[in-house]
């Protein structure tokens, strides 16, 4: 019945971080996706932007992509909600064992769990990234592993299957390798081992170079390396504020660790300091790496909990190890019966939680359906100019079943495709700036697809050759179609507008 219990509380964490679909950048995976799985190779140029059509591009997630694509495809909305359930409750899940693993306690495994799954609230959605947080707990465990018990074939082996997994899954295995690295540097005792931590990153990363590319995702993360900080007027890009949900999750567990490492038996190692202080320090600077943080203070946690937190309190300055110790207890003295019926009441909570989600598989606040709806049905022109977040759900719209486009795209979510003047007229349209009428002339745009409570929506109003023949949602959400005077002048009988009547 504890076993039940803790298996329905992992699920219940995973369907509760489970939100409608609505990730922009799923529907250019989804086209990548198609066309793979047309062409049964992996492409090695750009076909669907605008501005940078042939230019070498590498599909670094293509692996999870031919998932998307095939779960559309038979199962359209309704299937990649359910995928996504599926992922979520594989986080959690990975959370619970890993951490119950390190712990050598499930009880404070269950706890770190959940809490790790909640802290990636604000930023799981159904993109390759949220798989990858899995295979980065799991590498973190399996460097502990190595460091505690010693170098195995399997544990070796399993290494480089993680790196080659992460590697044709996304394109931050980086983050794997230096995780690997500093993790398995030092033991408990402080005692170095270049030699092992060494032995542990080459696995891992001779597993990145078993990809369609042979490695070359690599030279692609190495032109990526200045984005977070080019591109920060992306939401995932932005930096962390206090005022944000996964920021005081990091926070307090950063406070946790400061009071739980008061003893110095528990003291981490140096390596694992720098690498928990690295990953929340680029979890501060963009906003994308928070979940990598949790996962990396969290794991520091159920080490010291190992180290510590079966031995009585001996000192003051065991309080926390002794509370969660009795708390553990009284757990512990659950009869099988209140476990089984607090199972029941879980699973009941989490079907209420995931099952009406189902009739809305899509969030139509965070994708323009509508919009692309009303505009294929009043034929208005092309090209169409949009922002950022919308060129994915572009690509697809405006691409077979094969994945190849009718129309290309302004601008996508691909920030290591759009030429970086083309983001520089683009910023400068979404931040209202004196120039912002560049990006329109220089796609040269036939129809316009924002979104609403944006400063290019409000200059667009008091535009005169413009006119908006479409919104939904309220007025700071959702979109906006606009079209040119001319052409709503030729259509002015079956078209309204707020600013052109």
């Amino acid at each position: 019945m504890k076993q039940l219990l803790w298996l329905s509380l992992a699920i219940l964490f995973g369907a509760y971080i489970c939100l409608p679909v609505g990730d922009p950048d799923l529907w250019w995976h989804i086209t990548i996706g198609r066309w793979i799985l047309a062409n049964r190779t992996v492409p090695s140029h750009d076909l669907w932007n605008m501005f940078s059509s042939g230019e070498p591009w590498r599909a670094y997630s293509w692996s999870i992509e031919i998932i998307f694509a095939l779960v559309d495809f038979f199962w359209h909305g309704v299937g990649l909600f359910a995928l996504q359930l599926v992922i979520a409750c594989a986080l959690s899940l990975s959370l619970f064992v890993m951490y119950g693993r390190m712990a050598r306690d499930h009880f404070m495994g269950a706890v770190l769990g959940a809490y790790t799954t909640v802290a990636c609230y604000n930023h799981f959605t159904l993109r390759p990234q949220s798989i990858v947080w899995i295979l980065f707990a799991v590498a973190i465990a399996v460097a502990d592993s190595v460091v505690e018990k010693g170098a195995t074939r399997t544990r070796l082996v399993s290494l480089v299957l993680l790196g080659c997994l992460w590697a044709n899954i996304h394109l931050t295995a980086a983050l794997g390798l230096g995780a690997i690295f500093l993790w398995s540097l030092q033991d408990a005792s402080h005692q170095f081992s270049v030699k092992r931590a060494v032995m542990l990153s080459a696995c891992f990363f001779v597993g990145t170079l078993v990809t369609p590319y042979l490695g070359g995702e690599w030279l692609t993360f190495a032109s990526k390396g200045g984005h977070p900080l080019r591109f920060n007027v992306i939401s995932e890009f932005t930096p962390a504020t206090i005022m944000q949900y996964s920021t005081v999750f990091v926070v307090l567990m950063g406070a946790i660790l400061i009071a739980a490492f008061q003893s110095e038996r528990a003291a981490p190692p140096a390596s694992r300091l720098v690498l928990g202080a690295g990953m929340t320090l680029a979890g501060l600077t963009a906003v994308k790496f928070l979940p990598f943080s949790a996962i990396v203070l969290s794991a520091m946690c159920a080490v010291w909990w190992r180290q510590c937190g079966h031995v009585p309190a001996k000192s003051g300055n065991d309080h926390l190890a002794e509370g969660i110790r009795q708390l553990r207890e009284r757990f512990g003295r659950l009869a099988p019966e209140t476990c089984g019926a607090l199972a029941i009441f879980v699973i009941g909570l989490t079907c209420m939680n995931a099952l009406p989600l189902f009739k809305h598989p899509v969030d139509q606040e965070l994708v323009p359906k509508s919009a692309v709806d009303f505009i294929n049905e009043q034929g208005f022109k092309h090209p169409i100019l949009n922002e950022f977040g919308t060129g994915g759900y572009l690509m697809y719209r405006y691409s077979n079943e094969r994945g190849e486009p009718a129309y290309k795209v302004a601008i996508d979510g691909r920030t290591n495709v759009n030429p970086p003047e083309i983001w520089d007229l683009y910023r400068a349209s979404f931040l209202g700036k004196a120039n912002w009428q560049d990006y329109i002339n220089r796609v040269q745009a036939e129809t316009i697809l924002w979104r609403q409570g944006t400063a290019m929506t409000a200059l667009l109003l008091l535009s005169p050759e413009w006119c908006r023949v479409f919104a939904s949602g309220s007025e700071d959400e959702s979109f906006v179609v606009f079209i040119k005077r001319a052409e709503f002048d030729a259509k002015r009988d079956r078209l309204s507008s707020i600013d052109c009547s």
